[in-house]
């Protein structure tokens, strides 16, 4: 059964609402969507703004599709949504436009594009800012922001200056990922929402257009290999048919998805379409942690996500036979209860080949952790795996050392470090649920 369904669309103002999540393309990476209740644009590119911009230049702008909507034209809108400050993305020409033909419509941008966005023609009173790792209300969807890197992983210090955004609410999520190319820690990111449908970047990057100033995304390739790693169930391809400079070839793009065998569904965005994702129900999230011994990193980790979430599944693992059946070690027992985390009654065990079908996520400490669980990890094992350490900063293969043998200050340091990666998987996981009508969030994102 198809995760995406599709149907002919007259017109992108006549996108139907109902059950799940509806979307048109307006070009480029540029969406329609009507998810829970809401009316949402995120980067829309209606004008030929760049087109007067470059003329006369190496790669002139010129449109290969014409606009499927006029901006004044897109009424209804609750929220626009910037994923950075570009212009295909945050268009001087189409957002004054937008906004007067919807004056209750709100803005969502990225905190580092303060300055442009207010310049770009936002009333401050209607704009509001986000950064990597946090989450909006928009009233029926929930929006959290990701780091993404349009070539670079920039950052300034309002915060990232691209982004990605998931979407949940209405039984389904949504990610946008905005332009980026793939970097580590962003699967990892991904993971706990647990993805309906990903938005990617399909337009590729070289050498000649990164010298004069067009920074690329993802290939298709690594759009289909992203996917499946985030364990997303379909993604549409877009970024692509605006600039004959930019762009993937429909038929290219066929031949590429007709040699690969991805787990997800596949499709490229096509205008006139109109695209629905269903609800699909799911249980909690359910999250193993891996370390070599299981009585340091793994179980500190384990106590610290059973306290705050509550309702998932939550457990660790060795992979190692030494410890089995022992008690997590002293020092750690005792630097986590120093911080209120209880840990006595865990026990040691190993990692075993059910633990992939049984936990929607296992995550490593290390490289030593990660290439054991890739090593055992099943060919169509359910489980996603990746780094607890990616959650403490997006970008850094983050590892988490094995304190076992060093000083209590070693101890302390590593929970500090487990601590700040498992409240940002926690944020994600309660966000996720909270989102999609499945439990209230303890963030203050929904009652």
């Amino acid at each position: 059964m198809s995760i995406i369904e599709v149907e002919p669309l007259t017109s992108v103002e006549s996108l139907p609402a109902g059950e799940g999540a509806a979307l048109a393309w307006l070009g480029q990476a540029g969406f329609l969507i009507r998810q829970g209740g809401l009316r949402i644009v995120i980067d829309a590119y209606l004008s030929d703004s760049l087109a007067d911009k470059y003329q006369g230049t190496l790669f002139p702008h010129q449109r290969m599709m014409p606009a499927p909507i006029e901006p004044e034209a897109l009424t209804g809108v609750d929220w626009l949504l910037c994923t950075h400050g570009h212009t295909d993305h945050m268009d001087p020409a189409t957002i004054p436009a937008l906004l007067a033909a919807n004056p209750n419509a709100k803005v969502l941008a990225p905190r580092a594009e303060k300055a442009r966005v207010l310049e770009r023609g936002v009333p401050e009173g209607r704009l509001t800012l986000i950064d990597a790792g946090e989450s909006v209300d928009l009233g029926g969807i929930v929006v959290t922001a990701t780091p993404a890197a349009h070539e670079d992983l920039r950052r300034t210090p309002d915060g990232y200056v691209f982004l990605g955004y998931v979407l949940t609410g209405g039984g389904v999520t949504l990610w946008h990922s905005g332009d980026t190319i793939p970097f580590p820690g962003l699967a990892e990111w991904l993971m706990p929402f647990r993805v309906d449908l990903a938005l990617l970047p399909v337009n590729g990057r070289d050498a000649l257009r990164a010298a004069n100033g067009v920074p690329g995304n993802l290939t298709l390739e690594e759009a289909v290999e992203l996917t499946d790693e985030i364990g997303a169930r379909a993604m549409i391809g877009h970024h692509f048919g605006l600039f004959d400079f930019n762009t993937l070839d429909p038929e290219d793009g066929a031949r590429i998805l007709a040699a690969m065998k991805p787990r997800a569904e596949i499709r490229l965005a096509e205008v006139s379409t109109a695209f629905r994702v269903r609800p699909a129900e799911r249980a909690p999230l359910s999250v193993l942690i891996v370390c070599r011994g299981n009585i340091c990193r793994s179980p500190t980790a384990d106590g610290i996500l059973r306290a705050v979430l509550p309702g998932h599944r939550i457990d660790s693992a060795a992979i190692m036979d030494w410890n089995v059946g022992k008690p997590p070690h002293a020092e750690t027992v005792a630097v986590a209860a120093a911080r209120g985390v209880a840990l006595e009654a865990l026990v040691a065990r190993q990692i075993r080949k059910t633990d992939f079908e049984e936990f929607d996520l296992i995550l490593g400490m290390d490289d030593h952790n990660m290439e054991a669980i890739r090593a055992l990890r099943p060919e169509n094992g359910h489980a996603r795996i990746g780094r607890l350490g990616a959650y403490v900063a997006p970008g850094e293969e983050t590892t988490i050392i094995d304190p076992w043998g060093q000083s209590r200050d070693a101890f302390e340091a590593v929970f500090d470090q487990i601590n700040t990666a498992c409240e940002r998987l926690a944020h994600f996981a309660r966000t996720a649920q909270a989102g999609n009508g499945q439990g209230s969030s303890r963030d203050g994102l929904r009652t």
